[in-house]
């Protein structure tokens, strides 16, 4: 079994750990040079701003809707990445980085309520880094990120999986 921790929209989850006053707003994080949006906040999802979106063409919504554009940090989300990877590592064995937020973990041969023991890893990874992030659990690890893609998908589709295929994200807040 594998479990894939995967950080939700990583970059403006790390700015928002300093600046908690971007909860809530429409937040993009713009690539080197201010040129591109290469990470968006579920509020400026919602706004129809695309991944990779020239910031010249979206640049009158941080008026109108009061978008958030940032310059890119580099050093802050790799310094978090660390923190939630070195966090996301006590839930098995080994653990294999993917990317700056996300990881593989072997969880073979782990005894107990796996869906519990990631739920709490979840809430840690929360509470110590200020990172909300989602976990996928599958026999392989592409039905793990699968199964993580379920979890991040299931609060925008109620009711359309088996409720026991994710975990959304909302669950850890509550």
């Amino acid at each position: 079994m594998y479990a894939l921790v995967d950080g939700n929209n990583f970059y403006v989850s790390c700015e928002r750990v300093f600046r908690p006053s971007l909860n809530g707003r429409p937040v993009i994080v713009l690539s080197n040079n201010d040129g591109c949006a290469i990470a968006r906040s579920s509020e400026a999802k919602a706004l129809g701003i695309a991944m990779g979106a020239p910031w010249f063409k979206i640049k009158h919504l941080a008026h109108s809707e009061g978008l958030v554009a940032l310059s890119a940090n580099f050093a802050l989300y790799g310094d978090l990445s660390d923190r939630m990877m070195s966090v996301a590592a006590g839930l098995g064995h080994q653990q294999e980085i993917y990317s700056i937020d996300e990881s593989f973990v072997d969880l073979s041969g782990i005894r107990g309520d796996l869906t519990e023991r990631s739920r709490k890893v979840r809430a840690r990874i929360l509470q110590w880094v200020g990172i909300p992030c989602g976990i996928g659990i599958g026999p392989t690890k592409t039905l793990a990120k699968l199964a993580n893609y379920i979890a991040k998908t299931a609060e925008r589709k109620p009711g359309s999986y088996p409720a026991c295929h994710a975990m959304p994200c909302q669950d850890m807040a509550n």
